[in-house]
């Protein structure tokens, strides 16, 4: 779980330390404010199932909190994480945050798209929306250097 969170913090904040931070600041405030949440929930340690629904459950409400706080700090840092950034990678992190954060919970965190509407708090076709247009710019951008 903590590498994917890394991962989908990464694709938010190209900076090791930034994206580290980022995860631990949403760690941080999902606790704080979902406390209430997290201690009514009981669990049957030995059920399997009810472990990884639990750990699911926990993913996706530490996500909510990494999302919403690193596109607000991804536009805080944009000049600076500029330096940062790979040049082969460049297509991808010239995307807006939004929009790098729904195809990065589609296709590396394996999210399905009422997943990502509940976790991010957006309508389908908001989300259908940024995949698409997501995808319609990289694939646009790789298609500019192969001659026609």
């Amino acid at each position: 779980m903590a590498e994917k969170l890394f991962r989908i913090a990464y694709n938010l904040i190209p900076d090791d330390l930034q994206a580290e931070q980022l995860v631990v600041d949403g760690f941080n405030a999902y606790l704080l404010k979902e406390k209430k949440n997290i201690l009514r929930r009981t669990v049957d340690f030995d059920n399997k199932k009810e472990t990884a629904a639990l750990r699911r459950f926990f993913f996706k409400g530490i996500l909510k909190y990494v999302g919403d706080i690193g596109i607000r700090r991804s536009a805080q840092l944009i000049e600076q994480l500029k330096l940062t950034i790979p040049t082969e990678y460049r297509p991808f992190y010239s995307l807006d945050p939004r929009v790098r954060l729904v195809m990065c919970l589609r296709f590396d965190a394996k999210l399905s798209v009422e997943e990502i509407e509940e976790v991010l708090q957006l309508p389908r076709y908001a989300v259908i929306e940024k995949i698409h247009n997501g995808r319609f710019l990289l694939m646009n951008d790789l298609n500019k250097g192969v001659p026609a």
